[in-house]
């Protein structure tokens, strides 16, 4: 799957070429654009995380193609494809020195066009990182969500794949400090005020390195600030960073706010962090409400339960009865182990690699690392009186 911009000063002429390169069974992400090549170089944010970009040639002058060349020269990873009726060798010449890599006929044949993009596509994907996105939410307050996601993200980079958890927390984000002691150079929010310098290399800059394959985007420090990061800023710092990362990780904590909503819209997996306690799992069925009503499906939606104690006041059947779905993992507790994580700010699989909560992490991250397959909803028929008189009719994953 990659992502397409189609381009045409004419609105109907660019949804026509959208609707034929979206009809194939790839499902690639494409968006429509009347801008000019010059407003596309005045405005490059347009471009971020475009992978193909297909442009109606019908009426392009020499002025077009010497603009394309530099757009193209600018963007490297930026595939481009010319429609044009009739294309004869000079326009063909002319597209090739401005940087353009197919040029088909237009008006086209549908099936001709569509195995046009999937062969760029194949192109694309086999040299590019397809990294996952996932979020962690904190059903309650204290759940453990920014010490899974922050110690999740240094399990991968252990396993030699390449993360980035970025810090959605509201309220005082510190995800950074629990696996470094490095001061962040930057915050999302620094990131956010200065979103038209965004490149890799701004990016980079304000990173916290935690290992060579471990970054963070550190949480606003001012809760005040972290209002000012738009669902916008958000998406171009993941246009940016999605192909760069095998795992991409949110630590949204308990705030359900347009951003976060964002982010988790963008996520392959949701994270529901609980543990087993009625307060827990009031919270619980209430943000599996919120996503049903976000529309998302229930093999997106995989609750977690963090501190696990096999003796604990409710079971995982009762939850998994109460709540309508299965449990996708555990994390033991270990407060010890984890104290001491948390204070050193050292991650856990440096220092308690044996620990049990080390070993369901790097867990986790094999899970995750690999196809995802749906999770049929556990029967909500019965469980215990407490449970039901808490919940009333547990709510069913949706397919």
């Amino acid at each position: 799957m990659i992502d397409i911009l189609t381009n045409s000063s004419d609105p109907a002429q660019a949804s026509a070429i959208a609707r034929i390169v979206g009809a194939g069974d790839s499902h690639h992400r494409v968006k429509t654009s009347k801008a000019g090549l010059a407003d596309l170089c005045a405005h490059q944010q347009v471009l971020d995380g475009v992978d193909l970009l297909i442009l109606d040639g019908a009426l392009m002058t020499q002025q077009d193609f010497d603009t394309l060349a530099a757009l193209t020269a600018q963007h490297t990873d930026l595939t481009c494809m010319l429609l044009a009726p009739s294309p004869s060798a000079d326009l063909l010449i002319r597209a090739m020195r401005a940087g353009v890599r197919d040029v088909q006929q237009w008006p086209a044949d549908p099936q001709e066009l569509q195995h046009a993009v999937e062969r760029i596509a194949r192109k694309i994907t086999g040299t590019r990182r397809e990294g996952r996105v996932i979020s962690f939410v904190s059903c309650k307050g204290g759940s453990g969500t920014s010490f899974l996601a922050a110690n999740l993200g240094f399990a991968a980079s252990a396993v030699g794949k390449r993360a980035l958890l970025i810090d959605l927390n509201q309220q005082f984000g510190e995800a950074a400090f629990l696996v470094s002691e490095i001061t962040p150079p930057a915050t999302l929010a620094d990131v956010s005020a200065q979103i038209d310098r965004l490149d890799p290399a701004f990016l980079d800059a304000c990173l916290t390195h935690v290992s060579d394959s471990f970054d963070v985007l550190a949480g606003a420090a001012d809760p005040a600030k972290a209002k000012e990061i738009k669902p916008e800023h958000l998406q171009r710092i993941l246009n940016l960073v999605r192909h760069q990362y095998d795992l991409v990780i949110f630590d949204i904590g308990q705030s359900i706010c347009n951003v976060t909503i964002a982010a988790l819209d963008q996520s392959d997996c949701i994270f529901p962090v609980l543990q087993l306690s009625l307060p827990y799992l009031r919270g619980g069925h209430r943000l599996l409400d919120i996503f049903r009503s976000l529309g998302y499906r229930g093999d997106k939606v995989r609750v977690l339960v963090n501190r696990y104690e096999k003796k604990g006041p409710v079971g995982l059947p009762e939850l998994e009865k109460a709540l309508g779905l299965r449990v996708a993992g555990v994390i033991p507790e270990d407060r010890a182990s984890v104290s001491a994580s948390i204070n050193q700010g050292v991650p856990i699989l440096r220092l308690a690699k044996s620990s049990g909560v080390a070993k369901s992490l790097s867990e986790l991250v094999r899970n995750l690392l690999l196809p995802p397959s749906p999770s049929p909803p556990s029967p909500a028929n019965s469980g215990s009186a407490a449970l039901r008189k808490i919940f009333g009719k547990p709510m069913l994953g949706r397919a």
